[in-house]
Parts: structure tokens; C-alpha cells; sequence
């Protein structure tokens, strides 16, 4: 089956449908129509890929009534990672929803700063303090930067986080990101089942790549990871053998690692879980070059789908399930829920969360998830997911809009 053909067609598809919601959006709110969700489903053989059977659904909100209008907006961002990969993806998006504000007629003064180092983050944000924009996206570099970033929105400037929150929930308006312990749950869960069905002997046999101590994201990966393994471990069906902590951002320090452990233990493991995609990209290269087969004998599950190289192991079944996150919604819904903000459209309760958008990755849906990766989810849904938050419940799970289920 030609994946790449599959997946080409599934874009035209749900380009199509989401520019012709986009032109409902655009018309509509300057004819004062009410919102509507539109939902369509594929279920039918699809001509230009002549393979497809599979379910694909697309849900976009045509538009929102009301509000102010809106002539100019400062938008800073702030970058804490310039050249990485999945990042590049968050400022894709960002810049997207500049240039559709842009085309809509609002003056957008955009300036993107970049930070390597937290003293240059920390610079960085004294100067926003100075300069005042509308609306502040910040990826930060630290939870160091708290103090500041709260001095941004007690300023009167919206303050959007994306991908990592602070401790302090009210130093800003609203928190864009994966709920990462409940993404690793749901992969993990899914990977046992998938282990469950093939028949695969018990117990098994686990080894975690954890991270290391004091990063969020990997301790919350790793918590999920718990959560799922927890009522097999008390069947007696599974046996986590090792944990290890290293340092997830460095590929060469965990194919030393990996390759150290691998030998220990031989085929007698059943899966290596990682907490992100360079640790899983270090153990499949250390278990080749041990001549023990990912995906044959043993199995390997990691997280995130945003690298070709991380996509085609996926597609050539040497990593089992991975889970990929939306970068690019995180930067185009921050800049929207400024603009929605500002015009009187969107108002957040106190320590609002939207999650953004996951997908399970399997070898049947990998090359779909790079395309996946680009596609812009109607902005007005930020202002229909906010809707539903309250100051009892102010976090929500948005749907994966353009999910293609294996």
C-alpha cells in the first residue's frame, strides 16, 4: 500500500474542506452568523488514492458573532529552542495565523525572539516589559522565568504559554499544550493492547527511558507510563526490569547508555518505552547494531512523530506506537486567542488549559502524521473550546480533528 499516495489524498481532502469552512468563518463573521460545528466523515473509497477504506473526520467551527473590530496587534514570541525541529513547527504556526490576520486586514507588528540560554530569555522579557505588546507567546526556557512572565500580564499584556506551563497558573492567561501524563497513558494502554493481541508471552519484560530528574515533561511522560503499567504489574503480567535516566535531548548520550543496558539483557526484553523520540531514535539504532531486531525482537515505543528519520522507523515497524503532539495548533491557536481576546470574543477563567491535539502513530498511519503536522485547525475552535471552561473546571481536552484511526 502507497502510503504517500494515501496520505496526499487525505490533504486534499481535508484542505478542501477546511478552506471552504474557512470562507463560511471569514464571511460570517462579517454577516453576524451564529456558530455551528461542521463534521465530515470519509468512509468510502477515495478515487485519488484508490486505497483508502478508513475513517478520517475533520471538525472545524464555521464562526463566532460578535466582538470588536480589531485594527492592530503586537504579537512577540518567544522561542526557547531557534533550529529545533519540533519548535520550527510551533513558529510555523504562529507566523501562519500572523499572515491570515494580516490578510483579514489587522496591522500585525510581529517580532520573534530567540533564546539558547536562560539569561537570554530572562533579557528577552525585561525588554517585553518595556516595549508592552498585545499579546505575549512564550515558550520558556525555565520555570526561573516565572517571576517575569506574571510581570507581563499584571502589565496588561496576554500572556499565552505553549508546550510547557509554570507552577504558578496565574502568571498567565492560558496554557496551550499536551497534557502529557494522559497522552503517555493513552500510549501506553494502547501499546499493552497491541502487545495483548499479537500474543505476545508474559510477563513482560520493561525497561524505561525515564529522562531525567527536574524536566516536566519527561517525569509527566513517565508518571503516565506508571499509570498504565500499574494493574498489569499487580496480574503478574508485567515486570518493569530497569529504569533509566539520561538525558533525553542527547542522542549520542542515549545510544551510550542504551548501548551499555542492551547487552545486559539480550532478547529477553520485551519493550524499551521512552519518554521522547530521541531517546526511542538511541535505543533502536543501539539494539541494530547488537544485531537484535526492533519491532521483532523487541519492541519499542517512544513519543512524538515530528522527525522523517523517527517517522520511517514508525512506517518500517521498528518502533511499535509513538504519540504525536500538535506543535504547529499550540503557535497558530496562541496568536488567535490573542486576537479573539482582545476583540472581546474569548474570555478565560484563572488557570485556563486547552490541550492541544494527540494521535496515536502506528506503522499504518506514519507517513500520514508528517502531513498531519501542517495542518492549520480552524481558529474559531479556540473560542468554542474556552466556552466551555469555567473557573470549577477550567482545562479542556480538545478532539483530534483530523485523526486518521488504524
Amino acid at each position: 500500500m502507497d502510503w504517500r499516495s494515501v496520505s496526499i489524498g487525505l490533504i486534499i481532502l481535508v484542505v478542501i474542506l477546511a478552506g471552504a469552512v474557512g470562507y463560511l468563518a471569514i464571511g460570517g463573521a462579517r454577516g453576524g452568523a451564529q456558530p455551528q460545528v461542521v463534521t465530515s466523515v470519509v468512509t468510502s473509497q477515495v478515487t485519488v488514492a484508490q486505497t483508502v477504506y478508513q475513517t478520517v473526520t475533520a471538525t472545524v467551527t464555521s464562526t463566532v458573532q460578535g466582538g470588536q473590530q480589531l485594527r492592530s496587534l503586537k504579537v512577540f514570541f518567544f522561542d526557547p529552542a531557534p533550529a529545533n525541529p519540533w519548535w520550527d513547527i510551533v513558529v510555523e504556526g504562529v507566523e501562519k495565523a500572523v499572515s491570515d490576520l494580516k490578510i483579514l486586514g489587522v496591522n500585525v507588528e510581529y517580532t520573534r525572539f530567540d533564546a539558547t540560554t536562560l539569561d537570554k530569555q530572562i533579557s528577552q522579557l525585561q525588554q517585553a516589559l518595556v516595549l508592552k505588546p498585545d499579546l505575549a507567546v512564550v515558550g520558556t526556557i525555565s520555570d526561573a522565568v516565572q517571576d517575569l512572565v506574571k510581570q507581563l500580564r499584571q502589565a496588561g499584556v496576554i500572556v499565552v504559554l505553549v508546550d510547557r506551563d509554570l507552577p504558578d497558573q496565574t502568571s498567565r492567561d492560558l496554557y496551550l499544550g499536551t497534557d502529557n501524563m494522559v497522552a503517555a497513558k493513552v500510549e501506553a494502554e494502547a501499546f499493552l493492547a497491541w502487545l495483548s493481541s499479537k500474543g505476545v508471552s508474559k510477563p513482560w519484560k520493561i525497561v524505561i527511558f525515564k529522562g531525567l530528574p527536574g524536566i516536566p515533561t519527561s517525569y509527566l511522560r513517565y508518571q503516565g507510563f506508571i499509570d498504565a503499567l500499574k494493574p498489569y504489574i499487580s496480574r503478574g503480567d508485567v515486570q518493569i526490569v530497569e529504569e533509566v535516566e539520561v538525558n533525553p535531548d542527547l542522542l549520542n548520550e542515549v545510544y551510550q547508555k542504551a548501548s551499555s543496558i542492551i547487552p545486559k539483557y539480550g532478547k529477553s526484553v520485551t519493550a524499551y518505552m521512552a519518554t521522547n523520540l530521541l531517546q526511542a531514535l538511541g535505543i533502536v539504532k543501539a539494539l541494530q547494531d547488537n544485531n537484535i531486531q526492533p519491532g521483532r525482537d523487541v519492541y519499542v515505543l517512544g513519543f512524538d512523530a515530528q522527525l522523517p528519520d523517527w517517522v520511517s522507523m514508525i512506517a518500517q515497524g521498528y518502533v511499535a506506537i509513538s504519540i504525536q503532539q500538535h506543535p504547529f495548533t499550540m503557535g497558530y491557536w496562541a496568536v488567535w486567542t490573542g486576537y479573539y481576546m482582545k476583540t472581546g470574543l474569548l474570555r478565560l477563567p484563572e488557570k485556563a488549559v486547552i490541550n492541544t491535539p494527540t494521535y496515536k502513530v502506528f506503522t499504518c498511519n506514519a507517513t500520514y502524521s508528517l502531513y498531519l503536522d501542517h495542518f492549520a485547525i480552524h481558529p474559531t475552535e479556540i473560542v468554542s473550546l474556552a466556552s466551555r471552561l469555567t473557573p470549577q473546571q477550567p482545562q479542556i481536552q480538545a478532539p483530534g480533528y483530523y485523526s486518521f484511526p488504524c
